[in-house]
């Protein structure tokens, strides 16, 4: 291999590496963006219960600033953790209540609320049971309380409880925490690193009374929390469907003919779009006159009247009544359709004469077809038929010009047809790297794809 051979083998193999290691960037990228995006924009989405929960759709979004607006504060907290030590946390941000609220969401038909996250940790929380329920921080928890044997629950001490103040759940755009025994939150440094954390406070303690290590939604507390937020999602009881109507351009429809009835749905804003005719279940009072598919479009196979009910997921309903018409009636079978000459005629005779001369044109044709097709197939068996040249040699004149074999000519050619096979099969460097850049390449449209579902899913 010579030296620019070796050459142009190196770069292709450079390029093929680096193309590998570019699709794993861009394959992971989503995640990195959202982890920087985390502490920036706060998407919130709405959801409903059962066969229309697959219908998530955007309600609002907020930047930091207008997070920040919503009456931001600092407030502090201690969890209990599942190692049975106490960790202490100061954090500043809004209420999430005030988050969904200002989202236009009413909080008496939530019925959970779900924290998105790039680390791809979620937990669902109840309004009642979390978010408005009473919480506490205890100040000094974090240095009276004893851990038991199995480091999995503690113990408040003589004077953990004192001192307790309610505190309510909030989106931390900022915060710092310890587990540091004798730590006071008040104490902590906040962090301005650019992600949300949701904080709550703990539930009621009794000094004394040994912690459920089984509880994680009461007393480890710290299990109820969740960092990296970028979105909340929130599963409303109820429909976003408020009604729903159908509509034909004209009820009459052919028989044989099909049409397709258009669907109207009043739907909460959010949902605008969201459902079309083929979410629906479509049913016929009477199919042999008229049936309907999934899409809503109405086949009618016979004259009459029907009624077509269009059935939402949420159990909406809208009717509307089809007429079928047109259909022909069948012929009377007492009715004659033919009449029969009495009496032979001229005529008659003429057209016999006329059918006779016709059909021994007919068979004349036929013969002259069979005559067409023998020498077709003589000419197809001898393309078909193997032709071998032998030739020993070639004169002109008196004189021999050359001699040759036609199995020696044969063979010849084969060792010709052989040499590149025998050059395929050597290996080549070059055509290695490029097949490799070639991978490389697919594997980064797979991940821009991949950015691309991301980007239009969140």
């Amino acid at each position: 291999m010579d030296k620019s051979t070796k050459r142009s083998t190196g770069i292709l193999a450079c390029l093929a590496a680096a193309f590998l290691v570019l699709s794993q960037v861009l394959w992971f990228l989503p995640v990195l963006t959202f982890a920087e995006t985390a502490g920036d924009v706060l998407v919130v989405r709405v959801q409903y219960y059962g066969e229309i929960g697959d219908k998530v759709r955007e309600k609002a979004r907020f930047t930091r600033d207008e997070l920040e607006s919503m009456g931001a504060a600092t407030y502090y907290y201690s969890n209990i953790t599942r190692v049975g030590t106490v960790m202490s946390m100061a954090a500043y941000g809004p209420e999430v209540m005030t988050i969904i609220e200002n989202a236009g969401i009413d909080p008496g038909s939530i019925q959970n609320v779900t924290f998105r996250t790039t680390d791809g940790y979620t937990r669902n929380f109840t309004v009642g049971g979390h978010l408005t329920a009473t919480k506490y921080y205890y100040p000094n928890l974090s240095s009276c309380y004893e851990r038991n044997e199995e480091g999995n629950a503690l113990t408040p001490l003589e004077g953990a409880t004192e001192g307790r103040e309610v505190v309510p759940a909030i989106l931390a755009l900022e915060f710092g925490e310890s587990k540091e025994p004798g730590i006071f939150a008040e104490d902590l440094p906040m962090s301005t690193k650019k992600t949300y954390r949701f904080c709550m406070g703990q539930s009621d303690l009794t000094e004394g009374k040994m912690t459920n290590p089984n509880d994680g939604g009461g007393d480890i507390s710290s299990m109820e929390s969740c960092h990296s937020i970028y979105g909340i999602d929130i599963t409303l009881a109820g429909s976003p469907i408020y009604g729903m109507s159908l509509d034909l351009d004209d009820p009459e429809i052919k028989v044989g003919s099909m049409k397709k009835i258009s669907v109207s749905f009043d739907v909460e804003d959010a949902f605008e779009g969201a459902f079309t005719a083929e979410d629906l279940e479509w049913i016929s009072s009477d199919p042999s006159i008229a049936e309907v598919n999934e899409k809503g479009e109405v086949t009618v196979h016979k004259n009459g009247t029907v009624t077509i009910t269009a059935i939402a997921p949420d159990g909406t309903t809208a009717s509307i009544t089809v007429n079928g018409t047109g259909e022909e009636k069948e012929p009377d079978k007492d009715t004659k359709t033919e009449t029969k000459p009495s009496k032979k005629s001229n005529t008659t005779k003429t057209q016999k004469d006329d059918n006779k001369k016709t059909n021994n044109d007919t068979v004349v044709k036929k013969e002259d077809k069979k005559e067409v097709k023998k020498e077709d197939k003589a000419e197809e068996n001898a393309k078909a038929r193997p032709v071998s040249l032998n030739i020993h040699e070639i004169v002109i004149g008196d004189m021999v010009v050359e001699e040759t074999s036609g199995t020696e000519e044969f063979r010849n050619k084969m060792a010709d047809d052989a040499t590149p096979l025998d050059a395929a099969r050597t290996y080549d460097p070059a055509a290695a790297a490029g097949t490799a850049a070639g991978a490389g390449a697919l594997c980064g449209m797979g991940a821009i794809a991949r950015i691309i579902s991301y980007r239009r899913n969140f």
